[in-house]
């Protein structure tokens, strides 16, 4: 089930997903202290998306939507924490 847009902030990072299962791979993550989500651009390759390989090790502020442990992003900004 689709979320309505939120604004999210954290941490973009690259590990296992799915470990042990048929799905099993290499997933950029957004960790927002809160909670983990798989990050997807909205018109980005799901399996590989150069964009979001420069932003790991980034913390990032974006705007998305969820559907399960999928954040799809529309837009983001480099973010320091104040």
């Amino acid at each position: 089930m689709r979320q309505d847009v939120q604004e999210f902030v954290g941490t973009v990072t690259k590990r296992t997903f799915a470990q042990g299962s048929k799905s099993e791979r290499e997933a950029i993550r957004l960790d927002t202290g809160e909670g983990s989500f798989v990050l997807r651009r909205a018109d980005g390759n799901p399996m590989f998306d150069p964009e979001l390989e420069k932003l790991v090790g980034k913390t990032i502020k974006c705007t998305g939507e969820t559907q399960g442990y999928t954040l799809t992003i529309t837009d983001w900004s480099e973010h320091s924490a104040p």
